[in-house]
């Protein structure tokens, strides 16, 4: 590593001088703790690692560190990088930055200071520092370094890599002429361990391998090297054939992106956007993975920066995308190779601001309740969390039930009464206040249900309808009593009834069953699954049509279609003066009939995904998610019978195969009238006053199914993915499997429901079915304490029998049952 620069051009104040205008900056409040001044004061010009516990304030030392550099260090805003693992947590920072940067400037500026540096802090722009996702970040240093002569580069959904990947990775030939090939490598990695059946279960199965060849930077020539089995060639292929594609069409898939930001920095072609950092920040480092890893390390070596990463090891959730958790717990050690300094650190963020002494000392007792998960962490690991905020007299609240429908009745029994009634009573009186929303500004708001899965109905089998699981049960329990919630992700685009109905008037307006020879989709090589529920849309719509829709701004719905069915069939009618239009264009002008998606919050989510999809498509389908005016209406090579078949392929076969996914980070903020559904991969970093945690309510059996979800006997699909790869990436497999696969598996659902437990501020419930807790029950369940060697935490902590008859029930004295 070359001799490194200064750091900064003189401070503006002193650190000393900096802590007393943070005491005296109204925004802020109050002095960082002492444990936050550590993490504050470390040297810039030393890498520093930061582990902070659950609630302990690590946004205010990201955010009063950036303050620092500026002030202290005298960096300018776009100097300093701030990167987060959710589209979430960047907002959350910028507000942050937004609201305690300006005050804190115009305070320092009644400070005794040179007029140089008031005029300078009299015009710096906080909002300069660059904040956002590693991606967003890539997108925007590539997209800005662009010649003028240059095409845009293309970000993929992984819907639409999924596409490519079958129709112009080769995955289609080679899944066609080596089936049992395939099948057999991939039926490991599949949810029910099947080798997959169609092209499309086949590409999903693959694309989190593809996208592992460069998040691990695995050798994939090794990989798939002579002396390999049949199976590792053919994958080598499919993804040769897949990158040279995306390169000759100047597409990117995420991970691309991120290679490609890694090329430029390798080779000192340092985007702009980049090229003058001083200070890289990361948060939520221990979900990094071995690319991004390798990205900070060249930029901080390029720009001769500070570097400074916060993250948890016991929060590490995204295993599933690649992260390494692995990275963190050796990032010393990593750092001092890599740039050739030794980081200070670790520095620990354990005073939790955020829950009740009860809840912190719930969420300790559950982290350290299996011995096996110790060696998974940090060594030594972090110190206990200690709250700050006193008892609550609050007991952590536990409600089972026989089955999934009392349990959902009964919950909203309780959350009626405590958000729309005089709030809930203990009648063995061990709640001394009771608990009730707050009485002023209070809503289902301020309540979220985190489960591992949110859907509302099972998978279908063998033909049979779907079950309702707990979800649906909920939600149908709270419209009884005039309460909704927000669950976006809790049902299938497919199979909701606005979708529905919007969907098929699409159909209806560009492939209407009066053309001659029928509907395109009827008769296109398409998925059995696909033209079915294309079937279900047009009945939906037919019936929706039925209602017989009023007028909206003087013009009827059916005037509207007419006029898309004329331009398709026949390109005549009033929009013939255009030779072609954007899909889009048809979705929003039937909306104004469909009103669900303009004023309800899941409908805004719905057609964001529907316009996503849509848009997503015009980087790859032959049309580029146009309608073409036709030429020729009764040739099959029409360019407008072409542009539709393409639409209906590339866009609404996707959605009739379940593989877009919705993006609820599009809503600011969620309605206060509504209760939080969420899995809790997408309540990380979040916190509410109460939080109800599903420990259980799908497992009322033994059923092998479902053990993966609550106490795994075999290596996950995504551990099983990291042993394949190892041998072919020498650094970080053996690290990564200094751990079986068993045992990482087994770490990632403790570091599950930690993250769930620890997201509370004044109450935390679990529910869960009652089998659940009987003394001689067989399904172990991490979440309810079980251990890895089989042993039950809480059947120890309940009160032992003594004499022969066992209690019937474990009963924990942690736990208030209601």
């Amino acid at each position: 590593m070359r001799e490194r620069r200064s750091f900064g051009s003189g401070p503006i104040v002193t650190y000393e001088e900096f802590l007393r205008i943070v005491a005296r900056t109204g925004a802020i409040g109050r002095l960082p703790n002492s444990e936050q001044r550590v993490c504050l004061e470390a040297d810039p010009t030393i890498p520093t690692m930061i582990v902070a516990g659950p609630g302990s304030g690590k946004t205010t030392v990201l955010v009063l560190r950036v303050l620092r550099h500026i002030v202290v260090d005298h960096l300018r805003p776009e100097q300093i990088l701030i990167t987060t693992f959710t589209v979430k947590a960047a907002r959350e920072i910028r507000s942050r930055l937004i609201e305690w940067g300006e005050a804190l400037f115009e305070q320092a500026r009644t400070e005794p200071i040179s007029q140089t540096d008031r005029e300078f802090l009299a015009h710096v722009d906080i909002n300069r520092v660059v904040t956002g996702t590693l991606d967003s970040v890539c997108q925007e240093a590539l997209g800005s370094d662009r010649h003028a002569d240059e095409p845009p580069l293309v970000t993929l959904e992984s819907f639409a890599a999924s596409v490519i990947l079958q129709r112009r990775g080769g995955l289609g030939a080679s899944f066609r002429n080596n089936q049992a090939v395939l099948g057999a490598f991939l039926s490991p990695f599949t949810l029910g361990d099947d080798p997959p059946t169609t092209l499309a279960e086949a590409a999903n199965t693959l694309v989190p391998i593809i996208d592992r060849f460069i998040q691990d930077r695995v050798d994939v020539e090794s990989f798939g090297a002579a002396d390999q089995p049949e199976a590792h060639r053919i994958v080598r292929e499919i993804d040769s054939t897949y990158r040279r594609y995306l390169r000759e069409n100047n597409l990117l898939d995420f991970s691309g992106l991120e290679e490609a930001l890694l090329e430029r920095l390798r080779a000192r072609l340092i985007p702009i956007l980049l090229a003058d950092v001083r200070a890289v920040l990361v948060d939520e480092y221990q979900d990094t993975n071995a690319l991004q890893e390798a990205i900070y390390f060249e930029l901080v070596e390029a720009c001769q920066a500070s570097f400074t990463v916060v993250g948890d090891d016991d929060q590490s959730l995204y295993r599933f995308r690649g992260a390494t958790i692995e990275l963190f717990r050796a990032f010393i050690d990593r750092c001092r190779n890599r740039l050739g300094r030794a980081p200070a650190g670790p520095l620990y963020l354990i005073e939790n601001y955020r829950s009740t002494d009860e809840i912190v000392a719930f969420f300790n007792a559950f982290v350290r309740t299996d011995p096996n998960f110790g060696p998974a962490r940090i060594q030594p690991p972090k110190p206990v969390i200690r709250s700050n905020n006193g008892q609550g007299q609050v007991p952590i609240l536990a409600m089972f039930r026989p089955d999934s429908q009392t349990l959902a009745n009964d919950l909203t029994d309780f959350i009626e009464a405590v958000f729309r009634g005089s709030g809930y009573r203990d009648p063995q009186g061990r709640l001394i206040n009771g608990l009730r929303g707050n009485r002023e500004a209070g809503d289902l708001g301020d309540a979220v249900f985190l489960a591992s899965s949110v859907l509302e109905m099972q998978k279908p089998y063998f033909g049979n309808p779907p079950k309702a699981r707990f979800t649906h049960h909920l939600r149908n329990a709270m419209a009884s009593r005039d309460m909704q919630m927000f669950n976006p992700r809790g049902r299938s685009l497919r199979d909701i009834e606005h979708v529905e109905q919007l969907l098929g008037l699409v159909l209806l307006s560009i492939d209407p069953p009066d053309r001659p020879g029928g509907s395109l989709y009827s008769s296109m090589a398409i998925t059995n699954v696909a033209k079915f529920f294309m079937n279900r849309w047009v009945a939906a719509a037919r019936q929706f049509l039925q209602t017989n829709p009023p007028p909206v701004y003087g013009r009827t719905l059916a005037q509207e279609m007419s006029e898309w069915r004329d331009y398709c069939l026949r390109g005549t009618g009033d929009k013939a003066s255009s030779r072609d239009w954007p899909f889009l264009d048809v979705i929003y002008g039937l909306i104004p009939w469909l009103d669900y998606f303009e004023i309800d919050p899941e409908g805004q989510v719905y057609l964001e995904a529907l316009s996503r999809a849509a848009g997503q498509a015009a980087g790859f389908s032959a049309y580029r998610s146009r309608l073409v005016r036709p030429q020729n209406p009764g040739s099959p090579n029409d360019h407008g019978r072409l542009s539709i078949e393409a639409i209906i392929r590339d866009v609404l076969t996707p959605l009739a195969e379940n593989v877009i996914d919705v993006d609820e980070e599009i809503m600011p903020s969620v309605p206060r009238d509504r209760l939080n559904v969420m899995t809790i991969h997408q309540a990380k970093g979040l916190e509410f006053p109460l939080v109800i945690v599903d420990v259980g309510t799908d497992f009322t059996t033994n059923h092998p199914k479902n053990r993966f979800r609550r106490f795994p006997e075999q290596p996950s699909s995504t551990a099983m993915i990291e042993d394949l790869l190892a041998p072919f990436t020498p650094d970080l497999g053996a690290l990564r499997t200094q751990r079986n696969g068993l045992d990482r598996s087994f770490e990632d659902l403790i570091r599950l429901y930690y993250v769930a437990f620890s997201r509370p501020q004044s109450a935390l419930m679990l529910v869960g079915c009652d089998k659940a807790l009987k003394w001689t029950n067989n399904i172990k369940n991490v979440a309810l304490g079980w251990r890895q060697d089989e042993s039950w935490a809480w059947r120890d902590q309940s009160p032992q029998p003594t004499g022969r008859r066992l209690p019937a029930m474990v009963s924990p004295p942690n736990l208030l049952f209601v």
